[in-house]
């Protein structure tokens, strides 16, 4: 696999999951504004998991960031 793709991948994970996080606070905001007709919990425990998949992919990006530094640095 190429740093190309691995940043891609990450790309990919960080919009995917920031989608999610918007989702679930609207969600929760229905449930804020009174709509009881769905719980909190899911919303909650999705934007729980979104976040970490967040966090996970902007880690991936920033390995594949310094990788690339270090192979620059490597060729220079």
């Amino acid at each position: 696999m190429d740093v190309g793709s691995v940043v891609n991948q990450s790309l990919i994970g960080l919009h995917s999951s920031r989608a999610e996080i918007v989702k679930s606070a609207e969600q929760i905001s229905q449930v804020a504004a009174g709509d009881t007709s769905q719980g909190i919990v899911e919303p909650l425990v999705n934007m729980q998991q979104s976040q970490q998949v967040f966090d996970s992919s902007a880690k991936v990006l920033e390995t594949a960031n310094e990788t690339l530094g270090t192979l620059l640095d490597i060729k220079a």
